[in-house]
């Protein structure tokens, strides 16, 4: 999978926001145009948010008669020259007033024909908003006159934002969460047999003999293609048996006509000859071995209840390898730290990669060898030689890759066969150069009670 990919559930889950905020920009905008156009209509918003405030304000004097409260009346304190409101009793008798000097003297006249009216009447560049609305208790006969000559404490955008919260934040907004939701919920849970397919067929190798079985998505298309990766998988296996089969058998065939040519050369007189052909038919057995190692690396399965002690595998290999040293003029060296925790493997598979990286550095580095054993459950074998060639270390362990100061005994399978093997137990092998000198390789399993 690539880094910078995301999941399918996430990028539909996106998209449908994406349009879910689209739909509530459009109306937005739809809103916003047509008050925006329609003045008059916003107007007619202000004039009724405020008497509906006026008339909340409304409240009885001792003497009987009626007054707008302080609560109501702070619009007009602040703004003198701008709103002003009459409210009016039986004949228009005045019963209180704010600014009134800004209300023509016509609509303070008996305008009972019409209960509530709106005029809006010219003032030079600019225009004034006139209103009458009958308030309060029927019996009282009032009639509250509203005028406003500017809009400094924006009435007119408050009445906008008013209609948008309106008409799209309160049944919109609420509406497209739950959508979303809900829409979220139904595309996680339609693709969980995707991610279960994806699941299983990631953790298919070939030529391993514990494959989960396939899940049982019950969508035909998903188990169609399932299917078709499980026959796939089949071929591939059969595949790769056969040729690791033949190389196995193709190593297996060349050790005993080199046996006899090793027996022969050791029959011959010495000289320089004899020595180059030794030479030689010690890089040939060395290529035999890693070929016949190679094809075993490829055939690890790790059976259930498998347990490989990660201490007494560094102990046989490094017991079985101080002969190959000595001869090369090297030391080995074995440490471990106590408890070395066992694990879940095979311990026939994991001796071969730690011999590989042991004969590595006998014969890439020499001198003095350490194999560590811990802690945790990890292996590790450091040299003292020169340290790793530059570059990037991973490809180290490609197959066939040599450094350029290889000696020219092996194929270049060591390493790549280390790493195989890791796999095959879901671990992992890594190389560096020794702060203190020298390369350091070190086989990471994942612990196991």
């Amino acid at each position: 999978m690539k880094p910078d990919s995301i999941p399918m559930a996430q990028l539909l889950t996106r998209r449908l926001a994406w349009i879910a905020l689209a739909v509530l920009l459009a109306n937005l905008v739809l809103i916003w145009a047509y008050y925006g156009s329609d003045r008059e209509a916003l107007q007619d918003k202000v004039v009724e948010r405020r008497m509906s405030v006026m008339e909340a304000g409304l409240v009885a004097s001792d003497g009987g008669g009626y007054r707008i409260g302080p609560s109501a009346r702070a619009l007009f304190e602040a703004h003198p020259q701008a709103y002003g409101f009459a409210l009016l009793g039986p004949d228009d008798a005045p019963l209180d007033q704010a600014n009134g000097d800004l209300i023509p003297a016509d609509a303070l006249a008996n305008s009972r024909f019409a209960d509530d009216w709106i005029a809006r009447l010219p003032d030079g560049a600019s225009q004034v908003v006139v209103a009458s609305h009958l308030v309060g208790p029927v019996a009282a006969d009032l009639r509250l006159v509203f005028v406003a000559r500017d809009d400094p404490a924006n009435l007119l955008v408050r009445a906008l934002l008013s209609e948008l919260v309106g008409h799209i934040a309160v049944p919109l907004v609420p509406a497209i969460l739950l959508l979303l939701g809900a829409n979220a919920l139904m595309i996680h849970r339609s693709l969980g047999p995707v991610s279960r397919a994806a699941a299983w067929a990631r953790a298919l190798h070939p030529g391993a003999r514990d494959t989960a079985p396939r899940p049982e998505t019950g969508l035909k298309d998903i188990d169609d293609l399932l299917d078709a990766t499980g026959r796939a998988l089949d071929s591939l296996t059969g595949a790769l048996s056969a040729e690791k089969r033949r190389a196995a058998e193709a190593a297996h065939a060349l050790r005993t006509p080199l046996a006899a040519l090793t027996a022969r050369l050791d029959q011959l007189p010495e000289g320089e000859a004899t020595t180059r052909l030794r030479v030689d038919m010690a890089q040939l057995s060395r290529t035999v071995r890693q070929i016949l190692a190679s094809a075993k690396a490829d055939m690890v399965a790790i059976e259930p209840g498998a347990r490989a002690p990660l201490g007494a595998i560094a102990e046989t290999v490094v017991a079985g390898l101080a002969p190959v040293a000595i001869r090369q003029g090297a030391e080995l060296e074995l440490q471990r730290h106590d408890p070395v925790p066992e694990i879940a493997g095979d311990s026939e598979a994991i001796a071969l990669a730690l011999t590989n990286l042991v004969e590595n550095a006998i014969l890439h580095a020499g001198g003095h060898i350490t194999v560590t054993a811990g802690p945790d459950a990890r292996l590790s074998v450091r040299d003292r030689g020169p340290g790793l060639p530059e570059g990037d270390p991973n490809r180290l362990f490609e197959a066939f890759r040599q450094g350029p100061e290889a000696p020219a005994t092996g194929a270049g399978l060591g390493l790549s066969i280390a790493a195989r093997i890791q796999r095959a137990h879901r671990g992992t092998v890594t190389a560096r150069s020794h702060p203190d000198g020298g390369a350091e390789f070190q086989l990471s399993f994942a612990s196991r009670k």
